[in-house]
């Protein structure tokens, strides 16, 4: 059905879009009115639907064609970006990814992400950085690195935002604990108990958010033991200082388990974040060949659990997104 849309079609319908009207359109692609009517034609009946209203004054765009605008331009974009990849690749010129990541990110996504970009650039280089999220975001924003694997939310000018996946955040007590035998463990049971935690220092916004969704449950938390790690987290909770919250793909210690906790599902979101006019052009792709071999392998795994891709929780669930 779409065999005969070719890179010209999008290009005539993103350039009349711009411009509202077909001639002036041919006139800036170069070739005659004509063909640029046929092209629109051809792109419509293709799909099929109707892309423009025809007016006497010029063509305005359809509610169809108002959804196509955005999936065009990001075809063309990526149309560019594949040529120059393919250049820089010809040429030697694609440059070492400096990448961050955050010691709270599952290493399994790290490894993901390293043997996704060796696929796409076998000659180039990775130069990894491990810093806290608030750390990695200031590095990103002034140049120092290409590109980071962070918890979200991040919410920084200049930046572009790709979720990668999405997980659960569970209790972590120790496996001698009599909570440790309950299936899930009430919000009456919890609260108070949540007194281990990493430093809110490390990434301020999703503490401010975990905290607010705990406190909308009726969790109390008194957080009085700080890790900067999850290695630290896990051994305070191993000290028996406390309960605390850990990724649902965290490698544990043996004497450690993870519950849910009943009736609130907090879910906590990994998400890859690059500079959006960076030197590094071929960031994109990247992203694209991430999500590509997510769906045809699925996702990373640590402890035998895979993460979710991202995805809506319902209503009626508490969603922690940090």
């Amino acid at each position: 059905m779409y065999e005969i849309i070719e890179f010209r079609h999008l290009k005539c319908f993103l350039t009349v879009a711009q411009e509202g009207n077909v001639s002036r359109a041919a006139e800036l692609l170069h070739i005659t009115q004509p063909t640029a009517s046929t092209t629109i034609r051809q792109l419509e009946e293709s799909i099929p639907a109707q892309l423009f209203y025809r007016e006497t004054s010029g063509v305005s765009l359809t509610p169809a064609g108002q959804s196509l605008v955005p999936f065009a331009e990001q075809l063309a974009k990526i149309r560019d970006q594949a040529f120059e990849t393919a250049q820089a690749i010809d040429t030697g010129t694609v440059p070492p990814l400096n990448l961050g990541f955050s010691p709270f990110i599952d290493r399994a996504l790290v490894e993901f992400t390293f043997a996704s970009y060796r696929r796409l650039f076998p000659d180039s280089s990775i130069r990894p950085t491990a810093k806290c999220t608030a750390q990695l975001i200031e590095l990103l924003v002034e140049g120092s690195l290409d590109a980071c694997l962070v918890t979200l939310p991040v919410e920084t000018q200049g930046v572009v935002v790709q979720p990668l996946v999405t997980e659960r955040m569970l209790v972590c007590l120790r496996r001698d604990d009599p909570q440790a035998r309950e299936a899930s463990i009430s919000a009456r049971q919890l609260s108070g108990k949540l007194q281990v935690s990493f430093d809110p220092k490390l990434h301020p916004k999703f503490h401010a958010q975990m905290v607010s969704q705990l406190s909308r449950a009726g969790i109390s938390t008194k957080a009085t033991h700080i890790g900067a790690t999850p290695s630290d987290v896990q051994w305070m909770v191993k000290q028996c200082m406390g309960y605390a919250l850990m990724r649902e793909s965290r490698m544990l210690d043996p004497d450690l388990v993870m519950r849910p906790i009943a009736g609130v599902e907090l879910m906590i979101e990994s998400g890859f974040v690059y500079r959006a006019a960076g030197r590094h052009s071929q960031l994109p792709l990247l992203v694209c060949e991430i999500k590509d071999q997510m769906r045809k392998n699925g996702q990373p795994k640590t402890n035998g659990r895979a993460a979710k891709a991202p995805q809506s929780v319902p209503a009626e669930q508490m969603r922690l997104l940090g």
